[in-house]
């Protein structure tokens, strides 16, 4: 009986495990010296337990003091000189509107050295007002590799709003309208995450005076990508009464309390 030849074994490729990605947080502040170390702690601690899961491979946190008449960049500068994380604190005296903050932060933050993946960073975005939880980073990622997002919007929880039955009430009659099945159709700009590639496909933040993060959400999905609300991992956000930014949260917050008072 003749045996068959010899067939020559090709080496079996090890399996590669996949590579975590870099991530940029982008933090726009006006006028913030009170909190911004705050928010910037809370940021840091999400940064420092996503690389010690090994999720993420680089965090670069991005600050942009916009117009500030206060010591909002030099606090900041300060304590993430303290943090040993790869930083960015832009001094903005130039943008007319928080969109366009945003996105020069982003671009900024892109191009400073070293550069990171584009084709593997993942922006995530809050305000100096607020406060994310430990898992932000993780949670956000998570959401995303689950549901295989383009574009995450987490969730926001208010901090500290004293305001009246029927405003209350209004405020979670908006937030329960935009409840799904899947999780919410929101999106806040203090809790949102969007990988690089779509956010550049969508054109960027726009130069819009209020509602960026919801025009960057629409434009993501028109240009193929998906979004997600994502019920958590949540944000706590200052629920002051007008917020910083014309137009957001805070005005929202005082026009519902302001049609409490006129109904009384």
């Amino acid at each position: 009986m003749t045996l068959p030849p010899v067939q020559p074994v090709k080496p079996v490729r090890p399996i590669q495990p996949v590579q975590p990605f870099d991530v940029v947080v982008a933090v726009p502040a006006r006028d913030e010296e009170a909190s911004v170390e705050t928010c910037l702690r809370s940021v840091v601690a999400a940064a420092q337990h996503a690389l010690r899961t090994g999720a993420v491979a680089r965090v670069r946190i991005a600050l942009a003091a916009h117009r500030s008449r206060d010591a909002t960049a030099l606090r900041a500068s300060a304590y993430l000189a303290t943090t040993g994380l790869d930083h960015l604190v832009l001094v903005d005296e130039s943008s007319d509107t928080v969109g366009a903050v945003r996105a020069g932060l982003v671009e900024a933050a892109m191009a400073a050295s070293p550069r990171l993946a584009p084709s593997r960073t993942w922006l995530l975005s809050t305000d100096a007002d607020s406060v994310v939880p430990t898992d932000w980073v993780v949670g956000l990622l998570d959401v995303a590799a689950r549901t295989g997002a383009d574009l995450v919007a987490g969730f926001v929880a208010l901090d500290g709003w004293v305001a009246d039955p029927g405003a209350l009430a209004a405020y979670d009659h908006l937030l329960q309208a935009g409840l799904t099945a899947e999780g919410h159709d929101h999106v806040w700009a203090a809790n949102l995450a969007v990988a690089y590639p779509a956010y550049a496909a969508a054109g960027g933040f726009p130069s819009v005076v209020h509602g960026e993060e919801r025009v960057l959400a629409r434009r993501v999905t028109r240009a193929g990508g998906k979004a997600v609300g994502a019920l958590h991992p949540v944000v706590t956000t200052s629920a002051r009464m007008p917020g910083r930014a014309a137009h957001g949260l805070g005005d929202l917050l005082r026009r519902l309390a302001d049609a409490e008072e006129e109904a009384s």
